[in-house]
């Protein structure tokens, strides 16, 4: 009995002996460098208009502000994004906007095309002051079919204008993103 005894201890202190050894020759974690953030990004609330013909049915058509700043240089780049609520078949143009009197079309930059389709158009910094001035704003939606037109309340015009001095303050107040490299 005793000889058993000695035995299973010998052999469990030579399997802890190779397991050591074994697990000291070779790196048991592997410590990879984070990847390097590329941009930051914020998103406003949006705000849903309506159609006086209920031409879209189910979701409203919706815009709202996305901003994203280049973590290397600082230079943020503004975008009004544009969400249809339904599925549209006819191919979308781009979007624009009348500010006062004047009508500014806006560089379409991508259309995603998931349950709902969802064009992002550039905002220039000439574009953005003039945003905060005009209490008459409409927001144009042109397909390869038809343009729609979208005069804003007052209520909206106040919360369009709003949401993107939000934004602007959101992003611009955030630090620059430091990740530590080993």
């Amino acid at each position: 009995m005793e000889r058993i005894f000695s035995l299973t201890r010998i052999s469990s202190i030579f399997l802890l002996f190779l397991v050591l050894v074994s697990c000291s020759g070779t790196k048991a974690f592997v410590v990879t460098p984070e990847p390097t953030l590329e941009q930051q990004t914020a998103i406003s609330k949006d705000i849903c208009m309506q159609k006086y013909l209920w031409v879209f049915s189910g979701k409203k058509p919706c815009v709202y502000f996305k901003a994203e700043r280049d973590n290397g240089t600082g230079a943020v780049t503004y975008f009004l994004m544009y969400e249809i609520g339904t599925f549209d078949v006819d191919i979308p143009i781009g979007v624009s906007l009348k500010l006062g009197e004047t009508w500014y079309n806006l560089k379409k930059t991508n259309t995603d095309y998931s349950d709902t389709i969802v064009v992002t158009s550039a905002l220039t910094q000439e574009i953005l002051p003039k945003i905060g001035e005009n209490q008459n704003i409409t927001i144009s939606y042109t397909n390869r079919r038809e343009t729609i037109n979208y005069q804003l309340t007052a209520s909206q015009t106040s919360s369009f204008q709003t949401n993107l001095s939000k934004l602007i303050r959101v992003i611009e107040s955030e630090p620059k993103l430091n990740i530590n490299k080993r």
